[in-house]
């Protein structure tokens, strides 16, 4: 299974190096990589750095900014074997989605079907009778259950901060 953990979103000076907005709350993994998919195409990494809330990496045999530009667009993979392990109430999006969301008075809202990030907060979103948006919030005490492929959350802190759909 592969996880995505960036985006290409420029070609960065005329040597081949691209910025990338890594979506992964560990940034520092890129330096620890040696080969990622690249847009499905396997690259060797020759240098990543981060620098403020973006990673700046070279591969190996793009080495102009013509080339670093093919990549603009592309999302970064890695298989998850690569991945760092996971802690205590710590997971990947790609498990989250396609749960079953329920609420603590055993309510189904749906299965979950996107986690987007505006920049505070991940907010998911479930398609059941309706469509509802929601901040991922700790106060929501979220329960995950990998095995049933349910997540379950607080009914009285969701009805303070979800937001359905008309």
């Amino acid at each position: 299974m592969k996880l995505i953990i960036g985006e290409i979103v420029k070609a960065q000076g005329i040597k081949g190096e691209v910025k990338v907005r890594p979506v992964t709350d560990d940034p520092s993994q890129f330096g620890r990589l040696g080969a990622v998919l690249v847009g499905g195409c396997p690259l060797k990494l020759r240098s990543a750095s981060v620098r403020g809330d973006f990673v700046y990496i070279a591969f190996d045999g793009i080495n102009a900014r013509n080339a670093a530009e093919t990549l603009v667009g592309k999302k970064i993979e890695i298989d998850r074997s690569q991945a760092r392990r996971t802690g205590e109430d710590e997971y990947f999006i790609v498990d989250l989605v396609g749960c079953k969301v329920l609420l603590s008075d055993g309510k189904l809202l749906g299965t979950l079907t996107a986690v987007d990030n505006y920049g505070s907060a991940d907010i998911f979103t479930v398609e059941g009778e309706r469509t509802v948006r929601f901040p991922f919030l700790k106060r929501l005490k979220l329960a995950f259950d990998g095995q049933a492929r349910t997540i379950t959350i607080d009914k009285d802190r969701f009805d303070e901060v979800c937001c359905y759909e008309d």
